[in-house]
């Protein structure tokens, strides 16, 4: 079962265990996001869990619900933090307990100093209304498998890349605007609101090979505890400049980014953002496979009425070439 199912995370999610020959029920609100062959249910309210799931009976529930882009306060509070303490009292209602992954956020740690690596026992500061709700769904979580009322883990992603990312996410403008650009022949004006602004990134692909490896749970000797919460990101540090330079490049289409300082804090963890994704490495034997350029063709080329032409998919952008090649253990892929 995998809630948000029909998101933007949650759909990949799907389409990843269907594809391994899962059985998997799509849980959201609208059907026709669902991916294609994926059963679906519907959930209006947080409270329809309780006879959803013991109808259900799923062996393993995935949590990618929850409100991220351009919503109040209080939406995020539910969306985030209601949701899982729904989830929490009805799975303690059964009496067979799915393993529950949970899909935490990188912007649980806050701000972190420049140049430094994040990992999992970083002190959590979030510093924007989506860090905090995260949090607290994080910690309402972990406290249920401390409890030993449910097995699982958290999964705390960086920013993910692929297709069909919302309008209202850094990605999901820059692709629509592009694509605008592109059949009209008038250049696109792209707002860079962090110019100074480092990322991590890693591919929806590889976030979902890290949520599969996470439902089977920990690759780990039997005398090690598992640990509660693993990071999944790209590993690496990327300027959200070039990640908009990039793209202008695969689409060909043409564009001018415009830097201006944000009013205020949104959704941003400061200028650097890397995480340490060692225990994902040790404890799940996951890494990113994916490159960064890899990940932007794919978010390009999805939907497209033609193929992407081969000049502009292979100039600059193979794995030998790109300057942000990671060694073999460490290739980047949210």
């Amino acid at each position: 079962m995998v809630l948000g199912g029909t998101g933007y995370v949650g759909r990949h999610v799907c389409e990843a265990f269907a594809g391994l020959g899962h059985d998997v029920l799509a849980v959201g609100r609208d059907p026709t996001k669902a991916a294609p062959g994926v059963p679906f249910a519907a959930l209006g309210q947080p409270e329809e869990l309780y006879d959803l799931l013991p109808a259900a009976g799923p062996q393993v529930v995935v949590n990618a619900a929850g409100g991220v882009w351009e919503v109040s306060d209080e939406e995020m509070v539910g969306a985030n933090v209601s949701l899982v303490e729904h989830l929490l009292a009805a799975t303690g209602r059964l009496g067979d307990r799915p393993r529950l992954v949970h899909l935490g956020s990188a912007h649980e740690y806050g701000a972190t100093p420049h140049g430094a690596g994040t990992s999992e026992s970083v002190p959590t500061r979030p510093l924007t209304a989506y860090g905090r709700a995260k949090l607290r769904a994080t910690r309402l979580v972990c406290d249920a498998f401390d409890s030993g009322q449910l097995d699982g883990t958290v999964l705390r992603l960086s920013n993910v890349l692929g297709p069909t990312a919302p309008r209202t996410s850094l990605l999901g403008a820059v692709v629509a605007r592009l694509r605008e650009a592109e059949e009209s022949g008038r250049p696109a004006v792209l707002t860079l609101n962090a110019p100074r602004a480092y990322r991590d990134f890693v591919d929806a692909r590889d976030v979902t090979a890290a949520v599969v490896a996470a439902a089977a749970g920990p690759a780990r000797p039997a005398s090690r505890p598992a640990p509660r919460v693993v990071n999944v990101g790209g590993g690496d540090p990327v300027p959200v400049r070039l990640v908009m330079e990039r793209l202008i490049d695969i689409s060909g289409a043409p564009a001018e980014i415009v830097e201006q300082a944000p009013a205020e804090l949104t959704r941003d963890n400061g200028d650097w953002q890397q995480l340490d994704i060692s225990t994902a490495r040790d404890t799940l034997g996951w890494v990113p496979r994916r490159t960064l350029a890899q990940s932007l063709v794919w978010a390009w080329e999805a939907g497209r009425p033609r193929p992407l032409p081969a000049h502009r998919a292979r100039a600059g952008f193979e794995r030998e070439s790109s300057p942000l090649r990671h060694s073999p253990q460490d290739e980047e892929g949210h």
